[in-house]
Parts: structure tokens; C-alpha cells; sequence
């Protein structure tokens, strides 16, 4: 049984997570400027409660962005120093996929999710994904993510759901003047890059630490 180190900090959510079979300990908390304040402390109180000892741990995740540059940093360089320092395998999870994962939580029935993630300067962080049993994290990117502004994003399909601060702030330019079912006020978390990060490393697909790498999709700084 994997025991999984996950955490999340490209948004405006700090989170850390342990995975281990069913069992899963997290701790979340919403607090844009303190991340690297809280996500330490985060780790050592999730092992704690799960008794492990990070020499206990089998592989480490973390939430690659898109998002904050600065969050993005933090979490990285946590996550690296771990994974390098324990030599355990690493995994990068994409903030959309852990906000489409999200929605499983919320909604009985997901087919299709516009992840929309607010990028500042007028500009939204985006990708469509499909649930598909043939992926190895049961996610297909039907559209892969990218920048752009609110107005470009197609409007929903029959069916797809919106989710991410994208939505929150551009709802009804996302929508495109047509009535949308979207989820406020969700953010990507541990729990779900946890998730995600054990599905690929069950198919074997991922791992290797020189591939997990920060993806922040334009150069320009969004804090």
C-alpha cells in the first residue's frame, strides 16, 4: 500500500495531504499570502495524525500549476526537498485536472468540466477535461490547458460543468450569456492532487522527479 505525501499551494488554497489506501488525512486552509508560512507545518501535522515518519512515506505529490507563480514556487520546492532528500519518486499534478477531481466530490455525475482558474490581467487559466477509464488518472484533456482572456473560452457543452476562480469571477462571460451549471468557490486541493498522483503512480507512467515539473504556461508573473 503507497503512502502518498500530497500538496497543494498554486492558488489561494494551502493544503497538505496523506494518502494510504482509503485512509486520507488533510489539512486546508484558504489564506493567499500565507503559504509558505502554513504548508510545513501543514506536512508535520498530517503525519502526525497518520503516525507516519517522512522515512514512512513511498512517494511525494504536488500541485504544478497552473496558478500563482510564487504559490506554484512553494509547494515545488517543499515537495523536491522531500522527494530529493528521501529519494522517493515525485509526481506533478495539474491544478485543473484536481479541480475537474474535485467536482467527482460534489456532483453525482461528471461527464465533462471546464476548469477555468483566475490568471489576473484580465486573463483565465483554462482546459476541458473528460472522465475516461482508459486514462491512467481517469481524466482525458480535451482541450489542454492555456492563458487567454474569458471571452475566448468556448461556452459550455450539454452536460459540462464549470469549476475554479476563473468561474467565480468571470461567470457570466464564461458562460457566454446563457444559463451554465457552474460550482463556486472551489479550489484545488491535496486531497485531489493525492488522488490523482496515486493513479499514475499505480500505472507506472510517473515518478520521475526530473519530469514533475512546475507548469506555469505564460512567463509573465500572476503573484
Amino acid at each position: 500500500m503507497v503512502r502518498l505525501l500530497a500538496l497543494d499551494t498554486a492558488t489561494e488554497g494551502c493544503s497538505a495531504a496523506c494518502l494510504a489506501g482509503e485512509s486520507l488525512v488533510e489539512r486546508y486552509q484558504i489564506e493567499p499570502q500565507g503559504h509558505s508560512r502554513l504548508l510545513l507545518t501543514m506536512v508535520e501535522s498530517v503525519l502526525a495524525e497518520t503516525a507516519w515518519q517522512r522515512a514512512d512515506l513511498d512517494a511525494v505529490a504536488f500541485d504544478a500549476g497552473p496558478g500563482s507563480f510564487t504559490g506554484i514556487r512553494i509547494g515545488a520546492g517543499v515537495a523536491q526537498g522531500i522527494a530529493l532528500g528521501l529519494e522517493l519518486p515525485l509526481v506533478g499534478v495539474s491544478s485543473l485536472m484536481a479541480l475537474a477531481e474535485g467536482v467527482v466530490d460534489t456532483v453525482d455525475t461528471v461527464a465533462a468540466v471546464c476548469a477555468a482558474i483566475d490568471a489576473r490581467m484580465g486573463q483565465v487559466y483554462w482546459a476541458r477535461l473528460a472522465r475516461d477509464p482508459n486514462e491512467a488518472a481517469l481524466w482525458r484533456w480535451c482541450e489542454l490547458p492555456r492563458v487567454s482572456g474569458p471571452e475566448a473560452v468556448p461556452v459550455l457543452a450539454v452536460g459540462e460543468i464549470g469549476v475554479g476562480s476563473g468561474w467565480d469571477r468571470y461567470a457570466e462571460v464564461l458562460a457566454g450569456g446563457v444559463a451554465a451549471q457552474w460550482l463556486p468557490e472551489c479550489f484545488p486541493r491535496a486531497r485531489q492532487v493525492a488522488v490523482i498522483a496515486r493513479r499514475l503512480l499505480d500505472s507506472g507512467t510517473t515518478g520521475a522527479w526530473q519530469a514533475a515539473m512546475p507548469v506555469y504556461v505564460r512567463d509573465q508573473v500572476t503573484g
